[in-house]
């Protein structure tokens, strides 16, 4: 599985790469965003590892950059500001996990350790990258067509494209509608072990409702979220 790491601070990439190379990944490292686009092209990693402060552009628009360009690779931010505001803008450029700075080693590595065994486990997905023959692979609901093999939503024959967490959540409710999802069974199915601040669904669910504009996703208080029929 390959790895691409992100960081302006040459002794971070180096402790990172040497931790790391120990679970058995393919490295590459960047010091700066051209290099890191340029990487990415090539490279074509299954994990980024992005440090959020960093001269010249900073993570938040590589983050934006990389996720337009692939929904599917896992991103991880790191950064010494671990503020709800920094976190949410991450999250908000398309990032599935935060890391604050000063970094825990070993527990990141045991973070990298659980995202390759789920990358690796083509069953434990919510079946929507590539449906089986006997699934459709588009659902249609309100005035919402979500299409599973091109990961892209239509609001009014209007195309969007989501962030990889954002577009399973939204998959997640809409399989089921007017089904009450609970946090607990959210968290699980697109995050799995990795553990992420309690308002990541909230933000994900604005996101998606400010993006496409669509107010069908109801929260109900104390238990998750639903998408309702109109």
């Amino acid at each position: 599985m390959k790895l691409l790491l992100v960081d302006d601070e040459e002794d971070i990439r180096t402790l990172l790469e040497y931790n790391l190379s120990k679970i058995k990944l393919n490295i590459e490292s960047a010091k700066d965003s051209f290099e890191a686009l340029r990487k990415f092209e090539r490279f074509q990693p299954d994990i980024v590892i992005l440090d959020i402060m960093m001269a010249g552009q900073d993570g938040i628009k590589i983050c934006k950059e990389i996720r337009a360009k692939n929904t599917s690779c896992f991103i991880l931010m790191l950064s010494a500001s671990a503020d709800d505001y920094t976190k949410i803008k991450a999250y908000e450029a398309g990032c599935d996990d935060f890391v604050a700075k000063p970094t825990n080693i070993q527990l990141l590595t045991k973070k990298i350790e659980a995202i390759q065994s789920r990358l690796k486990k083509k069953d434990s997905t919510i079946a929507i990258s590539k449906p089986s023959e006997k699934e459709h692979s588009k659902i249609e609901i309100n005035n919402i067509l979500i299409d599973l093999e091109s990961y892209t939503v239509f609001v009014d024959n209007v195309m969007y494209e989501l962030p990889k967490k954002q577009f399973e959540l939204l998959v997640i409710l809409a399989k089921k509608p007017d089904k009450v999802h609970t946090r607990e069974k959210i968290y699980d199915l697109i995050w799995g072990d990795t553990i992420v601040s309690e308002r990541t669904i909230d933000v994900h669910v604005t996101r998606i409702r400010n993006k496409l504009n669509i107010s069908c996703i109801k929260s109900v208080k104390g238990v998750g979220y639903k998408l309702v029929t109109e």
